[in-house]
């Protein structure tokens, strides 16, 4: 564990927690130090270590009771938290694994879309997208990840449960994706993807848009054969 900036800092005291959980490989039931022995290991004041945990403890990762101790709930995963140890192969099949879970909660989320978005919220969307493939945004989205078109999709759907849902699957996916060293699909590729998933979407035809969105997220797009990049 490091010193950690004033800025944020209850959200960096619960990361490095996550952190320590996962490269200590700690399980349910297994102590953590205590909060003035954290305060003084992470060089923060014990009220920002409380608040840290205070947010383990709503996600369940932690169970703090009160005279006995903090003790981990929740074991976590290394790799989600820190892929750059791993290799290239594991980090690929991260990739992978992080790709299943954005298609499975974006191909639910564009049917939700089809039923509930607005005549604006469409038009907003292919305003987006000629936006995305005028200069100089395709050069630079040709050479970087964009999850906009898909966040815009979901916040169509109305349900902010998806929206969040949504918003932690593309955390976790861009993670994995910048650290598996491959490049994006070839912008194209992408744009002809998308404005085909909007015109389905105008069409409100919503198998036919969940159908086209289970295409973008075919594997060999992404990682290629036998692990090899695409």
């Amino acid at each position: 564990m490091r010193p950690i900036p004033r800025r944020q800092v209850s959200s960096e005291v619960a990361r490095q927690l996550q952190h320590l959980i996962a490269s200590r490989s700690l399980v349910e039931g297994d102590r953590l130090p205590t909060e003035r022995e954290l305060a003084a290991a992470l060089q923060v004041g014990r009220g920002a270590v409380r608040e840290g945990l205070k947010l383990l403890a709503g996600f369940d990762i932690v169970d703090i009771r009160q005279g006995s101790g903090i003790f981990v709930k929740k074991a976590q995963q290394l790799a989600l938290l820190d892929a750059t140890h791993l290799g290239s192969a594991e980090r690929r099949r991260l990739l992978q694994q992080a790709t299943v879970a954005r298609r499975i909660v974006d191909c639910a989320a564009i049917e939700h879309a089809v039923s509930n978005a607005s005549d604006d919220e469409l038009v907003a969307l292919r305003r987006y997208l000629e936006l995305a493939d005028s200069e100089p945004n395709r050069t630079k989205l040709a050479h970087s990840i964009d999850l906009t078109f898909e966040s815009m999709i979901a916040e169509m759907s109305g349900n902010p449960y998806v929206v969040a849902l949504q918003s932690e699957a593309h955390r976790y996916f861009s993670s994995a994706w910048k650290t598996a060293g491959l490049m994006p699909r070839p912008a194209t590729e992408r744009s002809e993807q998308h404005w085909a998933i909007l015109e389905a979407m105008q069409e409100r035809d919503a198998a036919k848009a969940r159908q086209l969105m289970e295409r973008h997220f075919e594997m060999q797009a992404l990682v290629g054969r036998d692990d090899e990049p695409a």
